[in-house]
Formats: C-alpha cells, structure tokens, sequence
C-alpha cells in the first residue's frame, strides 16, 4: 500500500508523536510507501528515501491502479509561493486546497496559463501559474530560491512556510528539475569529485560548511561571486567578501568547499 500527502505540507517526525523530532516534510502530490500504521499515525518512505511518522490525516490511500493513472499525467511543477485551487475554472469562489513551491501537481487539462488539477483525494480544482520565462537550470534555481528570500529558518522544512538550509536546497533543485538528497551531508556526496574556487563558482553551485569535527552541517547555493543564498534563521544572502556588509566570518571559517552542480545538470 501507498499514501500520497494530501496536504500542502506534512510535517514528517522521527516517531508517532508531535513531541519528537521533526525530520522533514513531504509535499503534496508524492507518492510515498507505507510502512508501519500506529493509530493516527503512518510511518512513511518519502521518494528521496527519508523516513518518518505523520498524522494519516495529512495523507490518502494509492492503490496500483491509482499510482499508474497518477503517472500517465503531465504534471505542473509548482515554482510560485502557496497557490490556490479553485473549485470553478475562473478562478473564482471557493478555494479548495492551497499548493507549496516543489509540488509536482497532475493536471487533466492546460488552456494557457490555467490548469485543471487533480488533487490527491480525486477532487478537481483550477489553478494558474505562468510558465517561468527562463530554461537554464542554475537560474531557475537561483529564481526559486530569490522567491524565498525573508522565509524563516525552519528545522526540518522544505517550503516556504519556512525552511533549513539543505531544504531549501533541496526544492529549488527540484523546482529546476533535478534531483538532490535530503540532508547537507548526503548532498555534498554527490558533488565531491567537482570542487571549484570561489573566484569561478557559477550560479547554483553548492558551497558546504563543516563544524569543529569536520561534519558537514550546512549548504548555500551560489549566487554571483562572491554572494550566496541560504537558510540561516531567515532565507538570506550573504558575502564571502570580508569587505562586505553582509560578510559572516563564522561561516567563511567553517567553509569545507564549494562544488560544481554542472555533473547534475
């Protein structure tokens, strides 16, 4: 059995309790495979491979049948903050559900800007996005990520209700089309072998931070050089020039690297 997340957002816990460890959220739309049910409560395998409890209100049921018509759509990735669905085609009347930036949405129908959806428990609803009017993959994450800028630092999110630093990451990279792992330290695995000086980083180039143990515990996404965008108590950009105002020593101490995303791309 499968369980798609109904909800704009479900916050995914370490176990079957609000008062434990938030680990990261799923976004509507994604199929997830069922683990482990305890009462109110699903034990999920998000599609990055994360792991974790939620309340099953946040979620309905996939049968096959329903994940194959799921994929035969076209789908419409969200890259605008929170959207509303609307029950009527013009976009008037009763809003129904509310999407979050990273939502792969399956739509029936495209005239224009406007799209018939289909929401996770079946119902239809009407939404408009207009296309972004770039294709390079760096800019649109660095478009998806400016769109952030002033969102609170959240441990554990992934949307613009708030974030942390490899969440952000994360969805502007999949916003872009393409695919990152959850944490910092898995993230970094997979740009190792491509390290590059910040003097010739590009746009959307990953700069990591380690700790006094040599842990990995932080990512920003490369702006113009020597600038970086990131999650750091709010979405914000900041300066590896020690003549910027907005220069964080602290941070430019705990550099590790900084790695081309172009292996990626």
């Amino acid at each position: 059995m499968k369980k798609i997340i109904r909800t704009p957002f479900a916050n995914i816990y370490e176990d079957a309790a609000f008062a434990s460890q938030l680990v990261t959220q799923g976004v509507m739309g994604e199929i997830t495979d069922l683990l482990e049910v305890r009462a109110d409560w699903v034990r999920l395998r998000l599609p990055d491979g994360y792991e974790g409890w939620t309340q099953n209100f946040s979620t309905v049921d996939c049968d096959g049948e329903t994940e194959k018509m799921l994929n035969s759509l076209p789908r419409l990735m969200i890259h605008q903050p929170f959207l509303s669905v609307y029950v009527n085609k013009d976009l008037q009347g009763t809003r129904i559900a509310v999407t979050a930036m990273g939502s792969a949405m399956p739509y029936l129908y495209r005239e224009g800007d406007e799209y018939e959806i289909l929401l996770p428990d079946g119902r239809h609803g009407h939404i408009r996005q207009k296309p972004m009017s770039i294709q390079d993959p760096r800019d649109i994450i660095l478009c998806a990520a400016g769109r952030l800028l002033g969102a609170s630092y959240f441990w554990g999110g992934k949307t613009e209700n708030g974030c942390d630093c490899s969440g952000l990451t994360q969805m502007c990279f999949r916003i872009a089309g393409l695919s990152l792992p959850r944490d910092a330290s898995q993230q970094i695995k997979l740009l190792k072998k491509h390290p590059v000086q910040a003097e010739t980083a590009r746009p959307g180039d990953l700069a990591f931070f380690q700790n006094e143990k040599g842990r990995i515990t932080h990512v920003a996404i490369m702006r113009k050089t020597p600038e970086y965008i990131h999650s750091s108590g709010e979405v914000k950009i900041n300066s590896f020039d020690p003549r910027a105002a907005n220069y964080l020593k602290k941070l430019d101490d705990m550099l590790e690297g900084i790695y081309s995303i172009e292996n990626l791309l």
